[in-house]
């Protein structure tokens, strides 16, 4: 499993809305697919209105998204990345 960071958008309404999200999936399609999922589940949007401009693979410690960091407790070390952002 890997990190990825998805970034795109979306209608939320009336209004385009631009999105930043971090999965973690097993390559980019996985990613695409669990992005399509998350915006589908929480806001009842059809995959044809999801635009994904962009899916890179990240270190997980570069991510703040409760998901990634669970998955790779573990395996990294995420106490100093919190320090340096404060």
């Amino acid at each position: 499993m890997h990190a990825f960071r998805a970034t795109g958008t979306f209608p939320n309404g009336r209004i385009v809305q631009k999105f930043t999200q971090d999965v973690v999936a097993t390559d980019e399609i996985d990613a695409r697919h669990r992005v399509y999922s998350f915006f589908g589940s929480r806001h009842g949007v059809n995959r044809r209105f999801v635009n994904i401009e962009s899916v890179a693979q990240i270190e997980p410690t570069e991510s703040r998204a409760p998901a990634v960091i669970s998955a790779f407790r573990d395996t990294h070390d995420f106490s100093t990345t919190a320090a340096e952002e404060e």
